[in-house]
């Protein structure tokens, strides 16, 4: 009984030290570094302060490091070697994934990384090394290690591993000096005199009793999505009588920004400009919805800050749903954790798993945060869900004379192209059918209340994305990329929903709308949706690709004449370089 009780103590003080240091690795990884690393690349896009999950995440780190540690302590002698080298070689990869084996993917950083998959080869390159690394350590922990060389290299590549990653928060605190101060202190460092607005949910469920204009904008609603949806369900778009499906449709740019700024002001993005002054410049000058305001229409956006909008505080004064509000206070601490843990833990993740999950939404982080503004309404986000339940639990108010609402939800933000195959499966339509399902269970809200309150004919209406798939963040699109599109005039109703192939582009939809409503602008030649004739193999249009690096990016400009389904028809004219990340 004593020799075995000494034997038992001396092993424990033995293990003691290697499984401190591996019951680190990690926690270190998942619940500090990257989470800290992703919210000082974008705090600018957050609505919250680190303060708000970084103390969770720290003390849920200590708790998963110390059940880390009591497990494998003290488990028998062969059982505690194979745990001890299969964890070990979790840490090692989950290390070696995020910085090294990721190969270009990089969006923001540790969120979707990329909306396209990596080659083939690359996932099997990078499974054959998971599969070494694991293979290696199993085997060094079943072959007797009587000099203690096993021991001594997992106690190195703990260490390694810990310093790294201890490294990752210094390293970024030493880029973002400020990131330890709240986001309204951020701002007040730059401008003493500011007090926070917000875009509010106020009027999200009104119409007018006179003229109607409601533009949907349904986030990466490729055309290709539209199709498959359809043919999946081809009742999916039944409560769209009086419309025109265009499907040659073209958006000018490939992403949310500068995209929806774009569609809203007609505003083309300046490349000597960041993107802060560009979206303030866009709002300050226009005369789209400068326009309708001069016209009696309440004008309301419902859409994203950061991408379609700086801040709140920057939007023109006409921007009906904008009001004073107090510091954004997080309402969920513990989802904003697990946000911060998921993107932890898809950047680590082998390739071939980052394929079937596209990843994490940067805009799920901001669905955890809530500000109590003036007027007494929540802050908008385009969350799918929580639009619906906002849409589908209101009723819908009928007051003024006239109404524009633009409504931006993420819609098809879930699913990408690049995951997709030529001949798309039956499982890959049911993936697209319900993300374009959702977005229209939002819109048929807004339809039927008009239709009940006979304002449907002579409303006008448009349904689009903002830009299609975006297929490769990083090089110069391959294959065609249009957006879907659909358009109700005014006057139009009671007539099946009518298909186009003329070559339209969103360029086109604003003298459509001015058009429909009877308000008079000089387009400066350009044509409505229906002045364009169906498949005109002369029409020229453009469409402008930005890559997603972290540091530079390529603005490609593609002309295209003629059908736009034909990549033959695509013709690269000219290529931007910029210095620096484009949402910089």
């Amino acid at each position: 009984m004593k020799n075995g009780k000494l034997k038992f103590n001396f092993n424990i003080k033995k293990r003691l030290l290697p499984v401190i240091l591996l019951s680190v690795c990690l926690p270190l990884i998942l619940f500090v570094a990257i989470p800290f690393e992703v919210y000082a690349n974008n705090m600018d896009e957050f609505l919250f302060s680190l303060s708000s999950f970084f103390p969770l995440c720290v003390l849920f780190g200590l708790l998963f490091a110390a059940a880390i540690a009591c497990s494998i302590l003290f488990l028998p002698e062969k059982a505690y070697r194979i745990t001890y080298a299969l964890v070990l070689a979790l840490s090692f990869m989950f290390f070696f994934q995020g910085t090294f084996l990721n190969f270009g993917m990089d969006s923001l950083a540790g969120d979707n990384m990329s909306s396209s998959p990596v080659h083939i080869g690359l996932q099997v390159l990078d499974a054959f090394i998971w599969l070494a690394v694991f293979g290696a350590a199993i085997a060094f922990a079943v072959i007797k290690d009587k000099k203690g060389i096993f021991a001594i290299i997992a106690v190195i590549l703990s260490v390694v591993v810990i310093a790294t990653q201890i490294i990752t928060p210094i390293s970024s605190t030493v880029k973002h000096p400020d990131v330890f101060l709240s986001r309204y202190a951020r701002i007040l460092k730059e401008q003493p005199d500011y007090k926070d607005k917000v875009v509010t949910n106020e009027n999200l469920t009104t119409v007018s009793g006179g003229r109607n204009i409601f533009y949907f904008c349904i986030d990466r609603f490729d055309e290709v999505f539209a199709e498959a949806a359809y043919e999946k369900d081809p009742g999916i778009f039944n409560g769209l009588d009086g419309f025109t499906w265009f499907k040659d449709n073209l958006s000018l740019y490939g992403h949310t920004f500068p995209s929806v700024a774009y569609m809203l002001t007609e505003n083309k993005f300046d490349i000597e400009l960041r993107r802060k002054e560009n979206l303030d410049a866009a709002y300050a000058d226009n005369n789209t919805l400068s326009l309708l305001a001069e016209n009696g229409y309440k004008v309301n956006l419902f859409t994203s800050p950061y991408y379609a909008y700086n801040t709140a505080h920057s939007l023109p004064d006409y921007i009906s749903n904008v009001s004073d509000t107090t510091e954004f206070k997080t309402t969920n601490p513990m989802k904003l954790m697990g946000c911060m843990i998921g993107t932890a833990a898809y950047r680590c993740m082998p390739l071939f798993f980052k394929s079937l999950i596209y990843g994490i939404e940067s805009a799920t982080f901001n669905e955890c945060v809530s500000s109590k503004a003036e007027n007494g309404y929540g802050n908008y986000t385009t969350g799918n869900g929580t639009v619906y339940d906002l849409v589908s639990e209101s009723a819908f108010e009928e007051k003024g004379d006239k109404n524009f609402s633009f409504v931006h939800v993420d819609g098809c933000h879930n699913i990408s192209l690049g995951h997709l195959t030529n001949n798309v499966s039956a499982i890959q339509k049911s993936m697209i059918t319900s993300s374009v399902s959702i977005s229209f269970d939002i819109i048929n809200e807004y339809l039927q209340a008009l239709k009940d309150k006979g304002l449907y004919e002579s409303a006008t209406i448009i349904i689009t994305g903002d830009h299609p798939d975006p297929g490769n963040n990083n090089g110069a699109p391959e294959k065609p990329k249009l957006t879907a599109l659909f358009f109700k005039p005014s006057g139009s109703a009671g007539e099946e929903l009518v298909q186009s192939y003329a070559p339209v582009e969103h360029k086109n939809i604003w003298p459509t709308i001015f058009q429909s409503e009877n308000i008079e602008r000089d387009n400066k030649g350009v044509e409505t949706l229906y002045d364009i004739a169906e498949g005109d193999p002369t029409h020229e249009r453009t469409h402008i690709y930005n890559t997603y690096q972290s540091s530079q990016c390529e603005l490609y400009t593609f002309k295209i004449t003629g059908a736009g389904t034909d990549f033959d028809n695509w013709e690269l004219v000219h290529t931007d370089y910029l210095d620096h990340f484009i949402m910089d």
